[in-house]
């Protein structure tokens, strides 16, 4: 539950990059010994997510312009490779908690005013790990899952200068094209329908980039 909720807060910038954790205060706050968040803060090292400096403390990572480019060369290569190793049915539980996602999505889009980006980042995390379930193949599934993490915390910036409401409409299709590829078991069109969808938002991405790399 720590390593979650931490991995959360750097996703939408609660701990912004380069921002300084103390394991004594995110003890206090979770009522626990210093023990499980030392554990966390290890996890959430190996993906690359802070870096513990021995007797200086322990600071989120930041995303650079070239780590970028890798993280989502990597992400585009390694979706498509969801329906080839291994991939596995979901269960009906798992496909009505994607239907799920989409009226919430649905609901969203058709609310006045600004979306809450927050919620929305939840609904993106509660449909990536769902589709997730169809890699048969752990060492895929944890490339993938570290990669996703890793391209939040830019992804969650560039949200906060674009329209989210059309972001919200672009996860909605996305959502009803890998349903309507689950529901027949065509798992490689998953995989590509990830890819694709991850393309096309790299594409919007472009000028915000060039802007961030100005400053």
């Amino acid at each position: 539950m720590i390593y979650e909720t931490m991995r959360q807060r750097i996703a939408i910038r609660h701990y912004p990059p380069g921002a300084w954790l103390k394991e004594q205060e995110i003890a206090a706050e979770f009522g626990v010994s210093r023990t499980p968040v030392r554990q966390a803060l290890q996890q959430l090292e190996t993906e690359g997510l802070v870096e513990i400096k021995n007797g200086v403390g322990v600071r989120v990572t930041e995303v650079d312009d070239a780590a970028l480019d890798q993280i989502y060369l990597l992400r585009l290569e390694l979706v498509a490779l969801i329906g080839r190793a291994a991939p596995r049915a979901l269960a009906p539980a798992d496909l009505e908690a994607i239907r799920a996602v989409g009226e919430d999505l649905k609901r969203m889009i058709a609310e006045t005013g600004k979306p809450d980006i927050a919620a929305f980042s939840t609904h993106c995390e509660v449909f990536h790990n769902l589709v997730n379930k169809v890699i048969g193949s752990p060492m895929l599934k944890h490339f993938i899952e570290v990669l996703y993490h890793q391209a939040d915390r830019y992804w969650y910036g560039w949200m906060e200068r674009t329209d989210p409401k059309r972001e919200i409409e672009f996860l909605y299709n996305e959502v009803q094209e890998t349903l309507r590829a689950l529901e027949i078991n065509d798992f490689e069109a998953v995989g590509f329908v990830r890819r694709n969808h991850i393309s096309m938002m790299l594409a919007r991405m472009a000028d915000f980039r060039k802007s961030v790399k100005a400053l």
